[in-house]
């Protein structure tokens, strides 16, 4: 008897059955409290099975970690088709990653676990080079918006600068924000008053007024393009949000 042929979409769909069983896993035991054994328990598939999809528990977690990001590409996506102007969406662009650490908490936080070296180095190299060209993709939407800033005039440039630089100054604030102000972490006396939403857009226009990057804070109305990220650009996101908090 030949043996069963399992087509692309079964495939990708037992895959992402396996890896939300280790995400599960994860919420509840943390990193550590993750094995295959564990996830074999809970999945109606043999370890080899598991095994054949991911070769270890840290290619699992660069999976979860390829998952979270291709997730945060998408929302990305959306920002740069953001009727607006360039700081408009670029703006966007933080306030899309916000939201998916909200609703995706655990995932958020993974994908500094999947960048260490004892996870990379045990990962195979298709993961890896599957997250390179993901996180390619994060970057090229944010240059992308960096280059329509720069062709409209609205973005002027010094000249020590490059859109590679304006990129990671402004993904790192986004993320260093979010992880150190994000509801599911103890807060020191410092942060303990400060609202994650209101201190990203507050950090969001400290830098983009830095960078001379126009309209400025005072010129625009912000409180409306918020408001319409909220209930167009990401209603959807936000509606989740909603009933995730008062579940």
């Amino acid at each position: 008897m030949s043996p069963k042929v399992i087509d692309h979409c079964a495939l990708e769909a037992r895959e992402e059955e396996i890896m939300k069983t280790a995400l599960d896993i994860i919420t509840e035991l943390g990193v550590a409290g993750l094995t295959i054994d564990k996830v074999v328990a809970k999945v109606p598939y043999s370890k080899g099975t598991v095994y054949n999809h991911f070769t270890c528990k840290e290619d699992l977690l660069t999976g979860l970690c390829n998952r979270s990001v291709r997730n945060v590409a998408a929302l990305f996506c959306r920002a740069v088709n953001f009727e607006g102007s360039s700081r408009e969406r670029i703006f966007a662009i933080g306030y899309a990653y916000m939201l998916h650490s909200l609703l995706n908490p655990t995932e958020f936080m993974l994908v500094i676990s999947a960048k260490t070296p004892s996870i990379r180095e045990k990962s195979t190299e298709k993961r890896q080079e599957e997250h390179l060209a993901l996180e390619s993709k994060l970057l090229g939407s944010i240059l992308q918006i960096i280059s329509a800033g720069l062709s409209s005039g609205e973005l002027n440039l010094q000249p020590h600068l490059s859109p590679a630089q304006v990129a990671f100054s402004l993904w790192s604030m986004c993320f260093g924000t979010i992880a150190l102000l994000h509801e599911t972490l103890d807060r020191c006396s410092v942060r303990t008053e400060m609202n994650l939403e209101r201190e990203l857009i507050n950090h969001s226009n400290l830098l983009l007024d830095g960078l001379n990057w126009q309209p400025y804070t005072q010129d625009h109305d912000w409180a409306n393009t918020i408001y319409k990220y909220k209930t167009e650009l990401f209603q959807n996101e936000v509606e989740q949000l909603k009933l995730l908090q008062n579940g």
